[in-house]
């Protein structure tokens, strides 16, 4: 029998140095995040994409892992400086996420599934229904601590051909939804087009945002309680003034670092607005790397960096 062929990615950007974003500075509202970002400068990583989303840090394989979710592909940012396609022809993959075993996990608009993969290949997926409905278009997900995948399940990748498969939902619910370590998905709680999600560093509060564009509900990223059996507690954490809070990710201080429409905008674990990233075009999600000393970020064509003090 012969072996099957080794899968080698496709190479999109030679290595090289990442180039000064054309932008200001950090504007700090609060003197507490002035150590961390005061000398902070944004700079540009990768403009090529179609629309940027879905980043997250690859320990395993020291890679930042982001989608270009028009384009179909997901891509890997090396240490180096290159850009590798990681998976083509993608199902119009959205957030990504690394699971316990080191592979990752996807949310696919086409299929309508969570999915993962080693990076390589084809996604194969795990969860298509939960209770017993198909799902919508799964958006954006996080690996808790105990290792259950949680994750958005709006609509939008039903309702833009740009980004998905027209369709409708089966269940006529948009659900933050979990995967236990049983392999059951299971809805948490009903909110109104849910999208970015994050847990606080001890894993007893989730932020998630709530983002309609053509149906009623507010725009904000809301927390809630969890006790390890349910959600609780719902509350409004924080807004942006422009723009939507897309994707976010939180720090190991606490603090929350959400897109919006002019950057990334920084709150503190009681929702204080700490300081505003400026961005050169619109921000859709960031991620930190394993050290949390650069925050990746996507937005429309581009990846950026910015490298902590």
């Amino acid at each position: 029998m012969t072996a099957a062929p080794l899968l080698v990615p496709a190479r999109l950007c030679a290595p090289g140095k990442p180039t000064p974003a054309e932008v200001t500075g950090p504007i700090i509202h609060r003197e507490e995040a002035r150590t961390v970002l005061g000398a902070a400068r944004l700079v540009s990583l990768y403009d090529q994409t179609s629309w940027s989303e879905g980043p997250v840090w690859w320990p395993r394989e020291r890679t930042l892992v982001w989608s270009d979710i028009v384009g179909r592909r997901v891509l890997g940012l090396r240490e180096d400086g290159a850009v590798d396609v990681l998976l083509d022809a993608t199902a119009f993959i959205n957030g990504n996420a690394v699971l316990p075993d080191g592979a990752l996990a996807h949310c696919e608009h086409g299929r309508r599934a969570i999915s993962r993969s080693d990076g390589a290949g084809v996604a194969t997926p795990i969860v298509t229904a939960v209770e017993g409905s198909r799902l919508n278009a799964p958006n954006d997900l996080i690996v808790a601590a105990d290792g259950a995948i949680w994750f958005s399940d709006p609509t939008f990748g039903l309702e833009n051909p740009k980004q998905g498969v027209p369709g409708s939902s089966e269940s006529g619910r948009t659900a933050i939804c979990r995967i236990g370590t049983d392999g059951v998905a299971r809805r948490m709680v009903d909110m109104v087009q849910p999208n970015g999600l994050a847990f606080s560093p001890g894993g007893e509060t989730l932020y998630a945002s709530q983002t309609p564009e053509h149906s009623e509900g507010e725009i904000a990223i809301f927390a809630f309680d969890w006790d390890g059996n349910g959600l609780s507690n719902r509350r409004r954490f924080a807004t942006v003034a422009q723009g939507v809070p897309d994707g976010f990710t939180v720090d190991r201080r606490g603090w929350l670092w959400s897109s919006s429409g002019v950057g990334v905008e920084v709150f503190d674990d009681a929702g204080s607005h700490l300081a505003t990233v400026p961005t050169p075009g619109l921000c859709s999600n960031c991620a930190f790397d394993s050290d949390q000393t650069r925050l990746f970020v996507t937005g429309g064509a581009h990846l950026w960096m910015l490298t902590l003090g």
